[in-house]
């Protein structure tokens, strides 16, 4: 799978004629995963996104009253689609604004049906725009095509900028937004769990199992948390073939997780792809039963938050308490032996541990070591359950799962 990333770099770009400063400019940028052509009427200027917000004022060096022009444009550069740093749309002021006291606009100021802005003292400020230029959609067949099957933009490279001006030679400063734009909707379960049909084959030997799952980057920044990625959520249920139909039905039947039913979905946080079931506040999971469970992935975007569901895994806990060890001695039903098992499978462990295996009749005796240093049962589980931390070329956290190198028996 070839990932693809969601860059964000923001430029201050100053640009003097004269010694003396003349206006202040401040812009936040608005951060989204996704955006959409129809954040911006290209015809009108019109957008019910906040794209930036802004505050420009005089410098207490200028003069009572500034005039200031007001620049606002979208450049695509997309290789993709033929695209080549070409505008979008681009609205500037046709007569500059008058500027005494500080004025807070946005992108949704900027449009031909808004004809006056307000400063923080209350003046109305005449604004006069128009679109100086703009792309010939109808011209952009192949960017057309691409937009029309989901309404987003095309992966590719776009700019924002926003610019005031002094005219006739004053103080110019631009603020740019360059974002890399590629839309996240990869999600895939990875363990534990298969198909219904295999639930025999998905076993697993804990009760607290670690989720895990893949999924592309998402470049966003939560603006009141500062966390990155897009933000997860999983549900578990119980699969009952007597009341549920299909796997569907089940997941959408009372839950495990969350345990307040009125959630649907228990949060997990942002750009997580691991998740260890909790050991309170949620239902626990009992051997011998089978499990559904799924993931959501919430982007948002510039026509709001969007879900992206994940399919839906199967998994059976295993029932160690319906054995009789006299009839199965292979079967070692200690914590230690439950632990061995699930590393082993159940094919390796009846060989070995079975009637004629190098180890029949042995019983494990509780101590675990790591590297030749004794551990604590709850340490293996962790990591039979987790896997073995590793670092990917991205320099994400990852979780291998533990391989069996060799297995020695000795007396």
């Amino acid at each position: 799978m070839i990932k693809k990333y969601f860059t964000i770099i923001a430029l201050l770009i100053f640009g003097c004629s004269t010694t003396v400063a003349q206006i202040n400019f401040e812009v936040n940028w608005t951060s989204y995963v996704t955006y959409y052509l129809s954040m911006v009427d290209i015809n009108t200027g019109e957008s019910n996104m906040p794209i930036f917000s802004a505050e420009l004022s005089r410098d207490s060096n200028a003069a009572d009253q500034v005039e200031v022009d007001i620049e606002f444009e979208i450049i695509i550069d997309s290789e993709a689609l033929g695209v080549n740093n070409e505008t979008l749309v681009k609205l500037e002021t046709t007569s500059p604004i008058l500027v005494t006291a500080p004025i807070y606009l946005s992108n949704m100021d900027l449009n031909l049906s808004t004809d006056a802005l307000f400063d923080i003292e209350g003046n109305m400020i005449d604004l006069n725009l128009d679109i100086s230029e703009q792309m010939d959609l109808g011209d952009a067949e192949q960017m057309m095509s691409a937009i029309i099957q989901t309404g987003q933009l095309p992966d590719g490279i776009y700019t924002f900028k926003v610019s005031a001006r002094v005219p006739n030679g004053g103080e110019e400063i631009i603020h740019e937004d360059i974002i890399n734009i590629s839309n996240p909707n990869f999600l895939q379960l990875v363990s534990p769990g298969g198909t219904l049909s295999d639930t025999t084959v998905n076993e697993i030997y804990t009760l607290y199992p670690v989720f895990q799952w893949e999924s592309d980057m998402c470049n966003y920044i939560d603006p009141i948390t500062s966390e990155s990625g897009c933000e997860y959520y999983i549900r578990i249920a119980e699969y009952r073939s007597e009341e549920h139909s299909s796997i569907d039905q089940a997941i959408e039947s009372v839950t495990r997780l969350p345990l307040d039913q009125s959630l649907g979905f228990q949060k997990i946080g942002f750009g997580l792809t691991t998740f260890q079931y909790p050991t309170t506040e949620v239902g626990d999971l009992e051997p011998g039963k089978i499990y559904v469970w799924q993931v959501r992935k919430d982007l948002i975007t510039t026509s709001g938050r969007e879900e992206i569901l994940s399919d839906i895994m199967v998994f059976k806990v295993k029932d160690f308490s319906s054995i009789n060890l006299s009839e199965d001695p292979s079967e070692d039903t200690s914590p230690a032996g439950v632990l061995l098992r699930s590393i082993m499978g159940d094919d390796l462990a009846n060989n070995i541990f079975g009637s004629g295996g190098e180890g029949e009749g042995m019983a494990s005796n509780g101590n675990i070591t790591l590297n030749g240093d004794n551990i604590a049962l709850s340490v293996a589980q962790t990591i039979v359950s987790m896997g073995i931390e590793n670092e990917d070329d991205d320099g994400n956290i990852v979780y291998k799962p533990i391989e069996i190198i060799g297995i020695e028996v000795s007396d």
